[in-house]
């Protein structure tokens, strides 16, 4: 009862403030387990916030005669204060657009149970895209048996009526025939296209297009589909930003903002005309409701010039702005390594296609000078690596950048790094790269076991080695990639620090982290990478008021228990953003 009431007590305090930043006068953040981030005081007694700012951390005494007897004491009830968490690669836009969308369940195992589904959501708003019917979060399950869907939606029901199903690694998905027939695709078509669009079809053993469609096809579907106007994407970036707010994050790294969601992604050619999400950041910027720090990235195609870095460069006048900053330039260095997929570059062949190890069309020298012109301008550059080899291309790349560019400080980092030799994870802190890391798929499930069976065994003995990595010196940084995964830190901090998934513990045990390193991950590491680690990333005077008030201590309590840890409130710059009051007093 009488937490419950403490609770409360908290919760009214902040309903008062939530409607404005700290007072004048300051406030004083006490009686809590503060975790600070900062090696110089990690566990301070008290904060003094004033404006927006962290004006003194230390002994409560001390912190309190430096605010004065004006300043608003708020007691924490013993909670867990810590800065606010930061996510370093994360797809807030597209997040916040699928949740306006409906999500196809991932247990409909048989073609009748996918008509009731259909039958039950067909009056829902959420349900069209213009014409087309358009389902989200759609499992990779379904790619290993087609026949379900292709009954349903190839019926003469949906004859005339398009059918998207978009893949939940958001490198795949499904369509059937009348969503064919719209964006034009035949095989007429696909042979003026060519092998490297043509092989990203689907087809039977007949030779018919089954509807499946991965990368380059999945673009092509993506073209037919209706923009989004900037109206439809401040929307959805304010919905994405709520919901990292409900998990205490206050900043993150958005790895692609000049595209759209529902826009061509893997064969997009983006220049200064192509600014997809950034008018809508930036109106919310302006506007005062981007609830979060972010770094900005703009997608880059790998076979660009370096000519290309102006273009960015004009995006970056542009749309910087308040809490807005286009810091960089996103590469996706391949693809996916699950089947059918298969587009992560490896450095020895799929099992099951012996002559085929991912793309071998990269130009690496000029990749080189592309890169390299990046860091000339201190713009981040940041790689998806799946495969060890995109891994070396990457590094490669970021090494000719470094000879380059001998005084350059930028930190430059890969991110989801699924397969990566012992060389390469030798070559982080010397280059001074960051491994920006997907903790949560480091535990043993589907997706690290049956969905690799044709990936060389050599290569699955270290899948995700973040204990390597945190041991050879370099940065490693928390990441969601939400929407493909959930943003939750927690859960991704259990994950790392176990590797336990819903089928056991993922070998070798040698990878694991630490709890502080996945608490340095979420804060003052995913600060470097993102680019604002002198204002953000830790409890220091100088630095802006980002808080999360968790209800567990996450240094003490029990590893199982981390999973399961709620944000009770999260503050960005001194106010309230989110709070969470679960109970009444009684």
């Amino acid at each position: 009862m009488l937490l419950k009431h403490s609770l409360f007590t908290l919760g009214v305090l902040f309903l008062s403030l939530a409607a404005s930043a700290a007072p004048r006068s300051g406030m004083i953040l006490h009686g809590g387990n503060i975790y600070s981030a900062d090696a110089t005081q990690p566990h301070p007694e008290a904060v003094g916030v004033a404006n927006g700012k962290i004006v003194i951390v230390g002994d409560y005494a001390v912190v309190a005669k430096a605010m004065g007897p004006s300043a608003t004491r708020l007691d924490l009830q013993g909670k867990f204060l810590m800065p606010g968490l930061i996510d370093t690669h994360v797809h807030t836009g597209f997040a916040g657009f699928q949740s306006m969308t409906e999500a196809f369940p991932d247990t409909l195992g048989t073609a009748e149970q996918i008509r009731d589904f259909v039958r039950q959501k067909q009056n829902s708003p959420k349900l069209r895209l213009g014409n087309i019917l358009y389902f989200s979060n759609v499992s990779l399950s379904y790619w290993e048996n087609l026949e379900p869907i292709r009954q349903v939606f190839n019926s003469p029901e949906f004859a005339t009526v398009p059918v998207v199903l978009a893949g939940a690694d958001a490198h795949t998905g499904w369509v059937n025939q009348a969503m064919l027939k719209q964006a034009g695709i035949d095989q007429k078509r696909l042979a003026k296209l060519g092998p490297s669009v043509a092989s990203h079809f689907g087809q039977t053993p007949q030779g018919e297009l089954n509807g499946f469609v991965s990368e380059a096809g999945w673009d092509q579907i993506l073209q037919a589909m209706p923009p989004l106007d900037t109206k439809t994407m401040a929307r959805a970036i304010a919905s994405g930003a709520r919901e990292l707010n409900r998990y205490g994050i206050t900043a993150w790294m958005d790895p692609i903002t000049n595209i759209r969601p529902a826009s061509a992604v893997f064969s997009a050619k983006p220049t200064a005309r192509d600014q997809g999400q950034l008018p809508a950041y930036a109106y919310l910027a302006r506007q005062g409701r981007l609830n979060g720090h972010v770094t900005a990235l703009a997608l880059v195609g790998i076979h660009s010039g370096p000519e290309i870095i102006q273009d960015v460069m004009k995006l970056k006048r542009r749309f910087s702005g308040g809490r807005l900053n286009l810091g960089g330039i996103k590469i996706l260095q391949d693809g996916v390594i699950e089947a059918p997929s298969q587009s992560a570059k490896l450095s020895q062949p799929y099992l099951n296609r012996p002559d085929y190890s991912g793309s071998q069309d990269l130009n690496q020298q000029r990749f080189n000078e592309l890169i390299a012109a990046a860091d000339r301008q201190h713009l981040i550059a940041h790689f998806h690596t799946i495969g060890d080899r995109a891994a070396d291309e990457a590094l490669t790349a970021l090494a000719y950048a470094r000879a380059r560019n001998p005084e350059g400080r930028t930190l430059h980092s890969l991110t989801h790094l699924e397969v990566v030799a012992d060389r390469h994870i030798q070559q982080f802190k010397p280059l001074n790269v960051a491994a920006s890391m997907q903790f949560l798929w480091s535990g043993k499930d589907a997706a690290s076991t049956s969905l690799l069976a044709d990936v060389n065994p050599a290569l699955r003995q270290k899948l995700y080695p973040a204990g390597s990595l945190i041991r050879s010196g370099a940065i490693v940084a928390g990441a969601s990639d939400w929407p493909v995964s959930t943003p939750n830190p927690f859960h991704a901090m259990y994950t790392g620090i176990t590797r336990q998934g819903e089928l056991g513990e993922l070998p070798p045990a040698e990878e694991k982290i630490s709890r502080q390193d996945a608490l340095q991950a979420y804060t003052l590491n995913a600060a470097k990478v993102i680019g604002l680690d002198q204002q953000i990333g830790s409890i220091t005077a100088g630095k802006s008021a980002d808080f999360a008030l968790i209800d567990r201590n996450l240094e003490k309590v029990p590893v199982a228990q981390l999973k399961d840890a709620k944000v009770l409130w999260t503050m960005l710059a001194g106010k309230v953003i989110y709070q969470q009051i679960s109970d009444q007093p009684k």
